[in-house]
């Protein structure tokens, strides 16, 4: 079965009238197949229809369109693409000048046959025909600007779904109109109910389907944020030995609050992100000295601890005391936009917020960490960020959106905002009589007060890598090889050239280290491990 085949087969039609309809346009793409997309086919053609409302869906945004000589939806023809839901997105964008569109559902609300009168597109007549419409129920938020398409439209207007009659001319559009206002309503109400229905469905599950995790063996807080903290932009297979080892080396708040600075970052090294265990230790000599060294239980004084979020206290509080509040991460984020079916971008701090007031609205008084810590289970192991969710092990599909519109692999949605700075550099792995040169990095900045390789901006060429190494005073002999490296951090990605240089002297503007004290005492970035890598 074609693509565009299988489109209008998943439609399940309300009406008989709807019925008649849906099979009277499979009947046309079994004659004509893929054809019926162009607009030259003269039985009748494929068109796909926008129908916009805002967020709390009131208004709808119309256009006076030419052809017509009334106020009606978005919508064009297909012209050959069978993405059905990419046409009307396409066209609501450029008859309106929106932006910000999503589609409400995937799911396809009408299909109408519509006749078009005859009329003239750009001087040429065209005979009257029929439009088999497809339509689509898509959301836009009413501040954006909006504009007409000078050659289809005249005006681009937000109305009141109760004014639509007041300025469409088209009687029999009406209630066309009517009824997917109603349905984009009913999905919406059904949506609502959704966080609620999670709950119990999730914690039937949970108990037997978890993974046994060395911090899920009691609800001792320090352990709970130790694990938060370390799990954050890191794999659970990768932080289980970091765990291990941190507790052995710092076995409570007390020990971590007075560990020293290097230990600290040796301990935390591969981890990335080294701020996160700076903040951990400020935190721990907040408890220490703020609330006589007994983590806090209240969550508003949780929050106030450094480097603690929303996501995590709301972890510590749930896990740890049983507070109802709500631990959303990506995890959350993804199983939510699933089940709801929501198109919205889940990286928008409004969406995530969003998503956790309707959370918190329905967390129960009692089992909310383990509802907590099931929440971000069935998003790690059955609804996965990586490849395709297990459906068919999901307690959820009974009542999951996505999975019932066939729209799990469109979400989550999610637009970054901002693009990665790249940054060329040249790495110097400088040794002398067994010895590596390094060095601190400044006390502000990326990868603040950690060890580093000496490095500087651009690429150099061999010459130019040779007269910044005499620069150092370090006399260099022979360079024994270069190598070429790249390190993605948040915001910029580093492309690394790697200069590996015997030198005769070790200028002091170094620390010159046994590459065993290296492995051992000094804490060295993944991006600079790499290069020796």
């Amino acid at each position: 079965m074609s693509q565009l085949s299988q489109e209008i087969a998943s439609f399940i039609p309300y009406t008989e009238a709807e019925a008649e309809t849906k099979a009277a346009l499979l009947a046309h793409i079994d004659t004509y197949g893929d054809r019926i997309l162009d607009r030259d086919c003269a039985a009748g053609h494929i068109t796909c229809s926008g129908f916009i409302l805002s967020p709390d869906l009131t208004q709808t945004l119309m256009a006076y369109h030419l052809i017509y000589g009334s106020v009606g939806w978005t919508g064009g023809h297909a012209d050959g693409d069978p993405d059905l839901l990419g046409v009307a997105l396409r066209e609501a964008r450029e008859e309106t000048s929106v932006t910000q569109l999503y589609p409400l559902t995937r799911r396809i609300l009408s299909i109408d046959a519509l006749p078009v009168p005859p009329h003239e597109k750009h001087g040429n007549p065209v005979p009257e025909h029929l439009h088999f419409n497809v339509t689509y129920g898509l959301i836009a938020p009413v501040s954006q600007p909006v504009a007409a398409k000078p050659d289809e439209n005249r005006d681009v207007r937000w109305l009141g779904t109760e004014e639509i009659a007041q300025f469409c001319t088209e009687a029999h559009m009406l209630p066309v109109y009517e009824k997917i206002i109603r349905r984009m309503r009913e999905l919406a109400t059904e949506k609502s109910r959704l966080p609620g229905e999670i709950i119990p469905k999730l914690l039937d599950w949970y108990p037997a389907h978890h993974r046994d995790l060395p911090w899920r063996h009691d609800r001792e807080p320090y352990h709970i944020w130790l694990s938060e903290i370390m799990l954050q932009q890191t794999r659970v297979e990768a932080v289980k030995g970091y765990y291990a080892r941190f507790l052995a080396e710092l076995p409570d708040i007390a020990a971590l609050a007075a560990c020293p600075e290097d230990k600290l970052l040796k301990l935390w090294e591969g981890l990335g992100y080294y701020n996160r265990v700076r903040n951990l230790q400020k935190a721990a000599q907040t408890v220490m000295h703020d609330h006589g060294g007994r983590f806090p239980q209240e969550h508003a004084a949780i929050r106030e601890l450094p480097g603690i979020g929303d996501y995590t206290a709301g972890a510590i509080s749930s896990i740890c005391y049983d507070a109802p509040t709500p631990a959303v991460d990506g995890n959350v984020l993804r199983v939510m936009a699933r089940v709801q079916e929501d198109f919205r971008n889940v990286l928008d701090a409004r969406v995530k917020s969003d998503m956790t007031a309707q959370l918190a609205a329905v967390y129960p008084s009692d089992r909310a960490g383990e509802l907590t810590q099931a929440l971000i289970e069935i998003g790690a192991v059955v609804c996965v960020p990586n490849g395709a969710p297990k459906c068919g092990e999901c307690p959820l599909s009974g009542i999951c959106m996505a999975f019932r519109h066939h729209s799990s692999g469109m979400l989550p949605v999610r637009e970054k905002n901002t693009k990665r700075r790249i940054e060329q550099r040249t790495v110097f792995v400088l040794t002398c009589d067994g010895r590596i040169a390094v060095r601190k990095r400044p006390a502000k900045g990326l990868l603040a007060s950690l060890w580093e390789l000496p490095n500087v901006d651009g690429t150099l060429t061999e010459p130019e890598a040779v007269a910044q190494c005499s620069a150092w005073g370090a006399s260099p002999r022979e360079i024994r090889k270069t190598v070429e490296r790249r390190h993605i951090f948040t915001h910029i990605t580093w492309e690394m050239h790697g200069v590996f240089l015997e030198c005769g002297e070790m200028p002091a503007e170094f620390l010159w280290v046994t590459p065993e004290e290296l492995e051992s005492t000094y804490s060295l970035p993944t991006a600079f491990r790499c290069v020796l890598a």
